[in-house]
């Protein structure tokens, strides 16, 4: 039992961790884009941001994921 909701929750922790970085770098990549940062120290400054929220949002998403593989394999 024990096993079966760790495996569940690290295959959840590996796709949301795919599914927000792939957003970060799109996010990234338009703001990069736009040129609103002007300077390296804004530049840095965000990105430091960016991995904030990364490490704060990807548990959080996996708990959602882990949620939503349950229910399809209770189906």
């Amino acid at each position: 039992m024990l096993q079966t909701i760790l495996s569940l929750y690290l295959e959840s922790l590996l796709f949301s961790a795919i599914i927000v970085v792939i957003a970060s770098l799109a996010w990234f990549v338009v703001r990069a884009s736009k040129g609103r940062d002007k300077t390296q120290h804004e530049k840095r400054e965000f990105l430091y941001d960016l991995l904030i929220i990364n490490v704060m949002t990807i548990p959080i998403f996996a708990f959602g994921i882990i949620g939503l593989i349950l229910i399809l394999r209770a189906w």
